[in-house]
């Protein structure tokens, strides 16, 4: 069994994110209504693959700029939803850049090592997606798909859940490289195309037989939006 986290870990979690400027949101069971009572497969309006936020997203604008009333506030949300996931939106702190693959994390990292390209905070989203946090103000409409991973930028307003935050099967997200609120975060578009050029063989090949190409030398595909 999944061992969910204790509400007070979940409220102090989210107090300490607010206090950090970045604006949070509770996201409740209610939020997700069972596949028995939609009509069809859900739709998100961010169209990503396996939101976990069908079929609606907050429906309001969240303030950027850290204040004592917004750090109050979420303390009293958390009091009064005790199990309610910690919430965020794409393009509100940070942007976000998801990728859908079954490439072990660890190779990821070392891949954007080996090119030279800083990662900043990474979240393990569980259904094998890595959500990769970068400076706010890079969104871009692109989307990339490959034989190794599916990489997109998640839209302006997408829902993004925190850690300690459970998954729809219990389990909780995670930092597979923590948040330093102090530290800036990567530059959003240099991160899109280091993924894009993530090896198809899955794992990163001795330098000594084998070069990879350089990222700018990746031919770059059509962008499909869904």
């Amino acid at each position: 069994m999944p061992r969910r986290s204790h509400p007070e870990v979940l409220r102090a979690a989210a107090i300490g994110y607010a206090s950090h400027g970045i604006p949070i949101l509770p996201d409740q069971p209610a939020n997700h209504p069972p596949p028995e009572l939609t009509a069809g497969p859900p739709i998100c309006t961010c169209h990503r693959r396996e939101c976990p936020a069908h079929p609606l997203h907050p429906p309001l604008q969240l303030d950027r700029n850290p204040n004592p009333r917004h750090v109050a506030q979420v303390g009293r949300w958390w009091a009064a939803n005790p199990d309610a996931a910690i919430a965020t939106v794409a393009s509100a702190a940070f942007d976000v850049i998801e990728v859908h693959t079954a490439t072990p994390p660890e190779a990821i990292l070392e891949w954007l090592s080996h090119v030279g390209a800083t990662a900043g905070p990474v979240l393990d989203a569980g259904l094998g997606r890595l959500q990769l946090l970068a400076a706010p103000d890079s969104y871009q409409a692109d989307r990339y798909d490959s034989a190794t991973a599916a990489i997109l930028y998640l839209a302006p307003g997408s829902l993004l859940l925190l850690p300690p935050s459970p998954l729809g099967d219990g389990q909780p997200v995670s930092w597979l490289r923590p948040l330093d609120p102090s530290a800036d975060l990567p530059d959003g578009n240099e991160l899109f195309w280091s993924l894009v050029g993530l090896p198809a063989n899955r794992q990163l090949a001795d330098p000594d037989i084998y070069t990879f190409p350089a990222p700018h030398q990746q031919p770059r595909q059509a962008s499909l939006v869904r």
